[in-house]
């Protein structure tokens, strides 16, 4: 009889022999997991920090423009006219620097659903396998707890999909309403910027 410490019991409640191979693949599949995840976390934040830079240099760059500018102005009307021209630029670059900032969080969150979906159908298989097993090796009620189970694993699993499409929903609605108010705002700016000038 092979140790104990190399035998795991399988789905069906025999004992099988627990190799190398199989170790292997599966330590390396969840490096390969890992490995992607981090892959994602370090991609994100490279982008998001380029996108903070350049944001940042852009809104120095404007800030030295707009103090050579002020520098040079002479009359009161011409300082509000300049104040105004000033806002439109900055809360268009602001609202593209969210949109953008946005659009790298909801990429990053599909690169790890695209990840991470195959491993919970995975999961899901092996439970529904599992619950099978059970049923047939219970001598008294398996079925009736099979059943149980199954029911109770099918009502999580669309638990789980309803929340992901109204999380989806929710999140296209949000994006919709923010791009709607933030291009009002920007046509508002701009159209009392030339009002004042």
């Amino acid at each position: 009889m092979k140790s104990a410490a190399w035998q795991s019991l399988n789905l069906t409640g025999e004992f099988i022999m627990m190799t190398k191979d199989t170790l292997i693949a599966s330590h390396a599949d969840a490096l390969d997991t890992l490995s992607a995840l981090v892959g994602i976390g370090f991609d994100t934040i490279e982008r998001s920090g380029t996108l903070s830079l350049d944001f940042g240099r852009a809104g120095l760059e404007d800030g030295f423009k707009l103090a050579s500018d002020l520098a040079a102005v002479r009359e009161p009307k011409a300082l509000l006219a300049l104040g105004a021209s000033a806002v439109a630029p900055a809360l268009s670059r602001s609202v593209g620097y969210l949109r953008t900032s946005y659009a790298i969080a909801s990429e990053a969150g599909e690169s790890i659903n695209a990840v991470l979906a195959p491993k919970y159908a995975s999961i899901n298989k092996d439970l529904d396998k599992a619950i099978d097993a059970l049923s047939v090796s219970t001598p008294v009620g398996g079925e009736v707890i099979a059943k149980a189970l199954k029911s109770a694993m099918s009502a999580t699993n669309s638990a789980i999909e309803d929340a992901a499409k109204t999380t989806r929903k929710v999140v296209e609605m949000t994006e919709s309403n923010i791009n709607k108010a933030t291009d009002a705002a920007v046509k508002s700016a701009t159209k009392a910027a030339k009002k004042v000038a």
